[in-house]
């Protein structure tokens, strides 16, 4: 291994290098992440400290199949592999547990004894340290960012434009003038009802729009209902809200 960081395109791809037992560790990022871009900064400092490992890198909602298989809901995102075995994982932008755990698996620490301050040092050098520390220091980027793999990053882009270009959005079956299931037009009866003014979307109008809310807000059925860019639910809870009185505030 000469110490670089290589692209993961498949699941066999992955399933392969995990095989051999080498330790492995395996960087979920997105491109739009701010977070992810200079984390792997961090990440390609630390592939050439460690050249006996394997750094793997993940495009989290360009690999939906690797992403769901790791349970990856934000990133960036860390699974850490030893003998075939995950051994660890981490979530967000924390470089010095990223060396910490590399660290740990390539077996020049003991487990519960954290890496020398030295040690990161080397592997990211005091210019990315200090970009990552002011990134996080400045807009909370330690925050991992929710990722929904399988979805492109332009389809992500105009699902958060439609969810949020109404105060009180409604993803339908049909329109309001004319629902084209039940359910649908339960929730159109009760926002009506409520006299509360709503936008709405027709989604058998466009299949990408109703397959990538599903993703998107892990909600698998129609209708939903959004409340500041927010998913609310669907039917049920809609029916609920309106029974409690929630729904009108």
């Amino acid at each position: 291994m000469s110490g670089t960081v290589k692209e993961v395109k498949s699941k066999e791809e992955l399933d392969g290098v995990v095989k051999t037992g080498a330790p492995t560790i395996l960087h979920f990022w997105a491109s739009w992440c701010d977070a992810s871009k200079h984390m792997d900064q961090v990440f390609s400092h630390l592939s050439t400290d460690f050249p006996l490992s394997h750094f793997l890198r993940v495009e989290a909602e360009e690999q939906p199949e690797i992403s769901v298989a790791y349970s990856v809901a934000a990133v960036p995102y860390f699974v850490f592999f030893k003998d075939g075995k995950v051994v660890y994982t981490l979530e967000g932008a924390d470089p010095s547990g990223l060396a910490n755990k590399v660290s740990k698996i390539a077996g020049l620490i003991k487990p519960g004894e954290p890496a020398a301050p030295a040690s990161l040092g080397m592997a990211a050098g005091p210019a990315v340290l200090e970009t990552v520390q002011e990134l996080a220091k400045e807009n909370g980027s330690f925050q991992a960012e929710p990722v929904h793999p399988g979805i492109s990053s332009s389809l992500k882009f105009r699902l958060q434009e439609l969810v949020k270009s109404n105060s009180v959005m409604l993803f339908m079956k049909g329109v309001p003038e004319a629902p084209r299931c039940g359910f649908s037009q339960k929730v159109v009866d009760i926002l009506k009802d409520e006299g509360v003014k709503f936008g709405s979307f027709d989604i058998l109008s466009d299949d990408e729009v109703r397959e990538g809310l599903k993703k998107f807000s892990n909600w698998p059925t129609f209708p939903q209902l959004y409340c500041n860019g927010e998913l609310l639910g669907g039917c049920d809870i809609a029916v609920a809200m309106h029974e409690s009185g929630e729904l009108k505030e």
